[in-house]
């Protein structure tokens, strides 16, 4: 029979064996896209940041409206040959997560709603809705340069 300090002395080694890998495989920075969801803003920015550096960071697509506008984000993204196949927006109230390293809010109306954000790292504040009239494919452009921006700062330094 296996003396109990053997059993405890098993179950440590274990454990810092687990953190040891685990430390040794840092994690992907994850990046929150928040918007209003009237344009669906965070989803061209999660696709988008998906094709240039998904394998950087961790990329979740959240709206503060119940209902998010996916049709014509997706339409003018499959112009530029950009999917949003695995992408799904989740409204912020039904987020799960606690923390995010990067909360890039794409509108001042993302964060003036009212709901509780995560604990984040970094706060980002695009604008890329600045004219209420500016067409799906202006806000898109806008948002490929604010990625281009955003990658330049936190991934090519």
């Amino acid at each position: 029979m296996a003396e109990p300090n053997d059993s405890l002395a098993h179950s440590i080694k274990s454990h810092r064996a687990r953190i040891k890998n685990t430390q040794s495989q840092p994690s992907k920075p994850s990046v929150l896209f928040l918007c209003d969801g009237l344009q669906g803003a965070s989803l061209m920015a999660s696709a988008i940041m998906q094709n240039k550096a998904g394998a950087f960071f961790e990329i979740v697509c959240c709206h503060t409206s119940p209902d998010m506008a996916t049709e014509p984000a997706a339409r003018a993204l499959i112009q530029f040959q950009i999917s949003t196949a695995d992408i799904v927006p989740v409204p912020l109230a039904g987020l799960s997560l606690n923390y995010v390293d990067y909360l890039v809010a794409l509108s001042p109306a993302a964060v003036q709603s009212g709901l509780a954000l995560p604990s984040y790292g970094k706060f980002v504040p695009w604008d890329v809705s600045e004219q209420t009239n500016a067409s799906t494919t202006a806000v898109l452009r806008t948002i490929n340069h604010n990625v281009n921006y955003f990658l330049s700062l936190y991934l090519f330094r």
